[in-house]
């Protein structure tokens, strides 16, 4: 299928876990990509610059690693003129783009995807005044939760850290006026959480709304007031039914393709767990600007 690829793999997760991550994938990979070339990151950063440096110069980037490492694969991908499909091999805590498109969380089965019985689907990608991001865009209790779980924690409770932190901070988030404008349409109000999805998991739970699709050219646009609090423990702590629609009058809801946010002072901003500082952004989607790997029939299930 791929003449040549490069697979970047997180090389601070240890030479030794790295070394058994490698064993297991790599001679899958290499079965049936000729020209398979390493670039081991060790330092952030290190992901988006070799995309932007070399992924012209290949049919496909394998990304080994969590959500930071995807995302900065995205940010070295999105720009270029010339993109090579993408696929992930998913080593991280939440994997919530794998999680999204249906990728298998085992990396063996995922290696096997790859170059065995995968299908590419384009998908889309969303553009910021500055940035990129492939899952979602967040202020408010998102980024309090996602910016207060420290490395320990994260490293001996994985995935339940984030719960942890999100129902923690779901007594202490302070609400903030916000303005959007989409469509011929101002919306000001106030909330605890702004919410931009292109991808449906964050911290490992899924969102129960068929309406997030990642190839639809829409933003799923979730304003969260204080009310919505209920919703949100039950869909934080992993629960399998939540009963959306009885809430919807506590979280409203918009799908728009662009969106000029202006909020009334600044905020953290989370852009699938990079954080920075900000009180206003334009975002835009990018409608299937990149080809990911997929299971078949992902797409049709999960966006």
């Amino acid at each position: 299928m791929f003449q040549k690829a490069m697979l970047i793999y997180n090389g601070n997760a240890g030479q030794r876990d790295a070394e058994k991550i490698l064993s297991q994938t790599a001679p899958i990979l290499a079965s049936k990509i000729p020209k398979l070339f390493l670039y081991q990151t060790q330092k952030p950063g290190d992901a988006e610059h070799f995309c932007r440096q070399h992924g012209e110069e290949v049919e496909l980037v394998i990304v080994m690693g969590g959500d930071g490492t995807v995302h900065e694969a995205i940010n070295g991908l999105a720009p270029l003129d010339k993109r090579p499909g993408l696929a992930i091999l998913p080593a991280g805590t939440c994997n919530d783009f794998a999680r999204s498109l249906n990728i298998p969380l085992n990396l063996k089965q995922a290696a096997e995807l790859i170059v065995f019985n995968g299908v590419e689907c384009e998908v889309d990608l969303v553009e910021t005044d500055d940035r990129y991001f492939s899952n979602f865009w967040g202020t408010g209790l998102i980024a309090a939760a996602s910016e207060s779980i420290d490395d320990t924690s994260k490293g001996m409770f994985g995935r339940l850290s984030y719960y942890m932190s999100a129902l923690r901070t779901l007594s202490e988030q302070d609400t903030f006026h916000f303005k959007l404008e989409f469509d011929g349409r101002t919306v000001e109000d106030d909330a605890v959480m702004l919410l931009f999805m292109n991808g449906k998991s964050i911290g490992a739970a899924e969102f129960p709304m068929e309406s997030i699709q990642m190839d639809d050219g829409l933003l799923n646009v979730l304003v969260v007031k204080e009310a919505g609090f209920t919703l949100l423990k039950e869909i934080f702590t992993a629960k399998t039914s939540v009963d959306w629609e009885e809430n919807e009058s506590t979280i409203t809801q918009y799908m728009t393709s662009s969106c000029k946010v202006t909020l009334d002072e600044t905020q953290t901003i989370d852009l699938d767990g990079e954080h920075y500082k900000g009180a206003h952004d334009t975002i835009r989607i990018l409608n299937k600007h990149i080809s990911v790997i997929v299971p078949s029939g992902a797409t049709a299930e999960n966006g």
